[in-house]
């Protein structure tokens, strides 16, 4: 079964609709999952108090940050507020996480190098999942030292919340971000890539999980999926095009058009049935065009490509 999710986008979205608004109108269209990108020195809300909001307007949507930047945050820090969210929200709460590292600028406010951000977030995950997961927890590391620590109140989810990890593509997955979600996570969450690319991945993680004692098919297989519906596929990566340079300014990056569902419905399906084939199961949308266009493909998409997946 295939599962469709909405991103929230800040400023972009905000010119025409409220993120609670946004949330109670995608939940209406069948859409499954509602997460927010953590991105510290852009004019966005704080991801973690959004989702709080949000799971008071909203029944059944999953909650997730799409990623949170974990040297941003002590352990105990991020898990007690992803436990209380799964609390507030009657256990809908995913914790997404990466290392950060697209607005450098973002690692200078918050008083962290980015040469040790990599370091940072594997000490850091690994003591997340076992906050959530543990009671009584001893831990001495590079970062952080802590001694008989029980987080309380538990999360509704159990064993323990869901953790899902960010990655870039670049050509390829480093290596570390893939070894790092085998070890410590419960779901993969990366964007940009090609649908061989994401199989690629898939294997891999699969494959270390596996070394490590954990079993692969309890993982969930996710990404964060940029979307431009039109007439044409040219037509619309130009829009795509454009509304990177608008939503990012000079740190817009060049998106390859074969990493994402472009141009008419049928164009969209077919993309998506390549990714779903490279094994994703839910995709969050994060449609990528003209403010005045982004509520309209929400609603397109529900109603004319959803459905060709069963939803």
């Amino acid at each position: 079964m295939v599962a469709f999710g909405v991103q929230y986008n800040g400023a972009s979205m905000a010119s025409v609709i409220g993120p609670l608004d946004f949330a109670e109108r995608t939940e209406e269209l069948g859409y499954r999952s509602y997460f927010v990108p953590e991105l510290e020195t852009l004019p966005t809300l704080d991801a973690f108090t959004l989702l709080a909001s949000v799971a008071q307007r909203t029944s059944h949507m999953r909650l997730g940050t799409g990623v949170a930047v974990l040297p941003f945050h002590t352990p105990y820090q991020i898990a007690k507020i992803a436990a209380s969210i799964d609390v507030l929200s009657g256990g809908r709460m995913v914790l997404g996480v990466g290392t950060g590292g697209v607005y450098n600028g973002d690692f200078a406010v918050e008083g962290v190098r980015v040469e040790d951000r990599r370091g940072i977030t594997d000490e850091r995950l690994a003591l997340v999942r076992r906050l959530l997961s543990e009671t009584d927890v001893t831990h001495h590391g590079t970062f952080h030292d802590m001694e008989h620590m029980t987080l309380e109140p538990r999360s509704v989810q159990q064993p323990h919340l869901p953790i899902w990890t960010g990655a870039m593509w670049n050509g390829g997955f480093a290596r570390r971000p893939l070894e790092r979600t085998a070890r410590w996570a419960d779901g993969f969450h990366p964007n940009g890539m090609t649908p061989e690319g994401y199989a690629e991945g898939r294997a891999v993680i699969e494959e270390m999980a596996a070394s490590h004692g954990r079993d692969p098919a309890a993982f969930e297989w996710s990404c964060n999926m940029y979307l431009c519906m039109g007439q044409t596929r040219d037509d619309a990566y130009r829009e795509v095009q454009a509304a990177m340079r608008q939503r990012f300014g000079e740190d817009a990056w060049e998106i390859d058009p074969s990493t994402l569902p472009l141009g008419t419905p049928a164009d969209c399906i077919e993309t998506l049935e390549a990714f779903v084939d490279a094994g994703v199961t839910h995709f969050v949308i994060n449609a990528l065009c003209t403010p005045e266009a982004l509520l309209p493909t929400y609603e397109r998409f529900a109603v004319e490509v959803m459905p060709r997946f069963g939803v």
